[in-house]
């Protein structure tokens, strides 16, 4: 075998490279599908913080309800059970707001990653095609690794047999 580029590739080197190619394109995908999950994460993470917050806060206000209460009674002079409500009201409309916000945040979480799923189906796709249509598909450039040393060459066009791989090429052929 010799080791001139410029040789077309071999049946093993190109199933080395489409396996190769297949490999990078899964190792994209799931990169993709990580981001995108992420920031859904993030979202998730803060809506739940937030309605952490808001349980928190009930919990801990009925403890300070009774201290504020006492408090404000010999403060003020209202009635005791005039003074439980409003420190009961107060504290509820403060867990009520974060329990609003939590909610709101955990609705825009959109656990699907829609870009994925799309790129995929466009690849899917594109493979349907590429099986059903052999030769009608033009092809990916030649890897940057493969292409050194090579003259610059014009595409070369199907020659009306269906398949432009087996068309003779000059200018490589030199």
């Amino acid at each position: 075998m010799s080791t001139d580029p410029r040789q077309e590739r071999t049946l093993g080197q190109l199933v080395a490279s489409a396996t190769q190619d297949l490999s990078t394109l899964v190792r994209s995908e799931i990169a993709l599908a990580k981001a995108e999950v992420s920031v859904q994460v993030k979202k998730a993470g803060l809506g739940g913080g937030l309605l952490a917050g808001a349980a928190v806060i009930g919990f801990y206000s009925v403890y300070f309800i009774f201290t504020t209460i006492a408090e404000g009674i010999e403060a003020l002079g209202l009635p005791r059970w005039l003074s439980f409500l409003i420190v009961t009201v107060f504290m509820l409309l403060v867990a009520g707001v974060l329990a609003l916000l939590g909610v709101r945040k955990m609705k825009t979480v959109k656990p699907t990653p829609e870009k994925t799923i799309a790129e995929a189906q466009t690849t899917v796709a594109a493979l349907k095609s590429a099986a059903e249509h052999p030769g009608t598909t033009v092809p990916a450039p030649r890897p940057e690794w493969d292409r050194k040393d090579l003259p610059a060459v014009a595409p070369v066009t199907s020659s009306g047999n269906g398949s432009a791989a087996s068309a003779p090429n000059p200018s490589r052929d030199a």
